[in-house]
């Protein structure tokens, strides 16, 4: 009953604060020539109140291994998806990253806008290689500009213990951009699920060791999951050995 209030208080918190910061910053999501790093500035301001109300609400905090294998140069990052904390918690351990995100989420009103000025990239799976080629142009400027590029290449979220099919668009990128993709493992769906309370604990995000371009794509997608399939699966034993 406490796990489920807890819960319930951290996400009217939650979607309170993102409305009421999000409306006070209306006015400079419409004012031209708005530098994007007060839009950066006001997104981490956002990201890092919520990482405080959820230690303060849940008890929920977090753990990164494999700080060795983030890489001070513009790389692409392919992201187990399993909770809505993945969204989050990449802009807590990197520097001012890009995400690569679906078209329809920026239809979100205020939070659309707000992806839109950070920089976000769109891509709508409607339109094909349209919308790929478009994609690739943009995460290229990124790279170039020194930022790197988050992807989930399952495309949406994944129970814990459970996965996708790969989306072949994440070899474009590797092939297109021509830089490592580094590989991340998480375990955040096991407190942060999609139906169901938040839980405490610590939950872990792994970096694990690129994988350099030049691959073809057959090795390169097989690596590629089973690294972060075989990396995500260790954690969820890791969380039961514990308890």
């Amino acid at each position: 009953m406490l796990l489920k209030l807890r819960s319930l208080v951290f996400l009217v918190v939650f979607y309170l604060w993102g409305t009421t910061s999000c409306l006070l910053w209306l006015p400079m999501l419409y004012i031209p020539g708005v530098p994007r790093r007060w839009h950066v500035a006001f997104q981490t301001i956002w990201l890092r109140t919520v990482h405080f109300w959820l230690r303060l609400i849940v008890g929920l905090g977090m753990t990164v291994r494999g700080r060795e294998y983030i890489s001070d140069k513009a790389v692409i990052y392919a992201v187990k998806h399993q909770s809505m904390l993945d969204t989050f918690i990449m802009h807590a351990i990197l520097d001012d990253p890009t995400f690569i995100m679906k078209q329809e989420l920026l239809q979100i009103p205020l939070y659309g806008r707000v992806c839109e000025k950070v920089g976000n990239i769109p891509i709508d799976r409607d339109m094909g290689m349209k919308s790929m080629k478009k994609m690739l142009k943009r995460s290229r400027r990124e790279i170039d500009a020194g930022r790197s590029v988050i992807i989930f290449p399952e495309g949406s979220r994944a129970d814990p213990g459970e996965k996708h099919a790969y989306l072949p668009g994440i070899f474009g990128i590797y092939k297109y951009l021509d830089v490592p993709v580094v590989p991340v493992a998480v375990n955040t769906g096991l407190y942060w699920p999609r139906h169901g309370p938040l839980k405490p604990g610590k939950f872990v995000i792994e970096f694990l060791p690129p994988i350099a371009p030049g691959l073809q794509k057959q090795k390169f997608m097989t690596r590629l999951e089973e690294t972060i399939e075989t990396a995500s699966r260790d954690l969820l034993t890791l969380v039961e050995t514990e308890k």
